[in-house]
């Protein structure tokens, strides 16, 4: 049997997710490791964060700050993943680009994993109220957080669990059929993960503010 463990938006901050897999026991043998994207961008260590993630052949989504990337956004921190990555630019760009936007799961995640699990679906950002993830545009799916002042997930009935990222603001939010993991670990906050389907929330606090929010700058 295997659980899923799913981790939220680590945004180059490797230290901590080193630090979370440790405190969750996540055992590659006998776990499948996930994550709503942002893995990138804003932390000191995007590269190793990446090489990590596709090392244990995770299950990602792609994140505003992939996305970002792959479009070419010029800023400050995204100018020093670039400088990061060096010479295997190209070949990461190639690896973000094949990320799914969001990826859905029913009884087939059930039978890789070894056991039955609720519906799931995986997305960095959220779904937009009244539409299906397949309805949805890569804006929304990678970026959307209030729809006129409301939360998104304040309209989803289901039947699928979301779990989601991207809203720091927002912090840790555990509803029935919705899990949100940004806890800020950039922000010096923390970094958290959840077990699926058992539901067991892991969490590291940030070893320092890696992005100072007032002047949106890197601090290291």
């Amino acid at each position: 049997m295997k659980d899923l463990f799913v981790v939220g938006d680590v945004q180059g901050c490797h230290a901590e997710l080193l630090e979370l897999l440790s405190v969750a026991k996540f055992d590659r043998a006998r776990h499948q490791l996930a994550s709503v994207g942002d893995l990138i961008n804003r932390g000191p260590s995007s590269k190793a964060v990446l090489e990590l993630m596709r090392d244990f052949d995770a299950w990602v989504v792609l994140g505003n700050h992939e996305d970002g990337l792959l479009a070419g956004k010029q800023s400050d921190t995204l100018d020093r993943v670039r400088r990061e990555l060096g010479a295997d630019l190209p070949e990461w760009l190639l690896w973000i680009d094949a990320l799914p936007v969001y990826r859905e799961f029913g009884r087939e995640l059930g039978r890789e994993l070894g056991h039955e699990l609720e519906n799931l679906i995986l997305v960095h950002a959220g779904i937009a109220p009244g539409k299906r993830p397949a309805e949805c545009t890569r804006g929304e799916l990678t970026r959307i957080r209030e729809v006129d002042g409301v939360p998104w997930f304040e309209s989803w009935k289901g039947p699928e669990t979301v779990i989601y990222g991207h809203w720091a603001m927002m912090g840790k939010v555990d509803r029935p059929l919705v899990k949100g993991l940004d806890t800020g670990c950039v922000y010096g906050r923390s970094l958290t993960g959840i077990w699926w389907p058992r539901c067991e929330w892991v969490s590291v606090p940030a070893h320092r503010v890696w992005f100072d929010m007032e002047s949106h700058r890197p601090t290291w």
